[in-house]
């Protein structure tokens, strides 16, 4: 994860944990969530019965390469067909290993290393009976409409950006550490990093000064030195996406409280600020 997508050692190490912690719970749980449940009817006997569904295709995003496919794996795996970003072949392949190291047979879990516009035919497999995807909206749409014309069981994980509000009666020093946190959840690179700080006009320039003080004191670095705190963007075509972004900002009515050049796929953090027309 360091190497592939700058992923710092210590964010590494706290999502491989997280994975083992999914796998033991459900290993812990899997015979009570498994076993039938009974439910009184009319009829002699009723029950919900959980049977495997055989090959499941996941179409998983490079952000938490490791936690993204456990999650999805510990609790429902059958056989499990990975399609993963096409920026962390190295972890795909290394995941394929952990199962295969853990016992599974040879192809209980297989990971393809294929390009997005393959992913259909694979839908379409007769093979595979669900698909699974965490991503974009409109891939989400995409992935849906292929499995329902095929009838086949879907589970979409996707984006989104509700604001973070800040009102008369918050903590200030609770709420700009708690943002600043939210905000830099995997570099910012999470869909549940908080994108939007609405602040109620009074509380502006104290949450601001805060908020600010609270960036700068990040350690940024290279992600194999386990003092850094972040690390660079996981691709040079996002960091050159949020430097236009910047730059918009920029030479808009925003004011922008932090501004760095970049280089290689660096780009530190940088806060806009705009006033409510209202």
């Amino acid at each position: 994860m360091a190497d592939e997508i700058g992923k710092p050692l210590r964010d590494g190490a706290a999502e491989i944990q997280k994975c083992a912690d999914c796998c033991d719970y459900f290993a812990g749980n899997a015979e009570e969530f498994l076993a039938n449940r009974y439910v009184s009817t009319n009829a002699r006997k009723s029950y919900a019965a959980f049977d495997p569904l055989d090959v499941i295709l996941a179409v998983m995003p490079w952000n938490f390469p490791f936690w993204q496919v456990f999650r999805f794996a510990a609790p429902s795996l059958n056989v499990g067909v990975l399609k993963h970003a096409s920026n962390v072949s190295d972890c795909a392949l290394a995941l394929q290993d952990i199962f295969e190291k853990a016992g599974f047979p040879r192809h209980v879990f297989t990971t393809l290393l294929i390009e997005s516009s393959r992913v259909e035919k694979v839908i379409r497999h007769p093979l595979v009976k669900a698909v699974t995807l965490t991503g974009s909206t409109l891939a989400g749409k995409s992935v849906a409409s292929i499995a329902g014309s095929e009838l086949k069981k879907s589970v979409l994980e996707l984006g989104g950006s509700d604001p973070y509000l800040i009102l008369e009666d918050a903590d200030m020093n609770l709420a700009a550490d708690t943002c600043v946190k939210s905000r830099l959840i995997n570099v910012g690179q999470s869909c549940i990093a908080a994108k939007r700080f609405i602040v109620v006009k009074s509380l502006r320039e104290e949450f601001t000064r805060r908020y600010v003080e609270k960036f700068k004191a990040i350690r940024y670095g290279n992600p194999r030195d386990e003092q850094s705190e972040i690390g660079p963007l996981a691709r040079m075509d996002l960091r050159d996406q949020i430097h236009k972004q910047v730059q918009a900002c920029r030479a808009s009515r925003e004011r922008s409280f932090w501004w760095v050049e970049i280089s290689s796929t660096d780009r530190e953090p940088t806060i806009p600020q705009r006033d409510s027309p209202r």
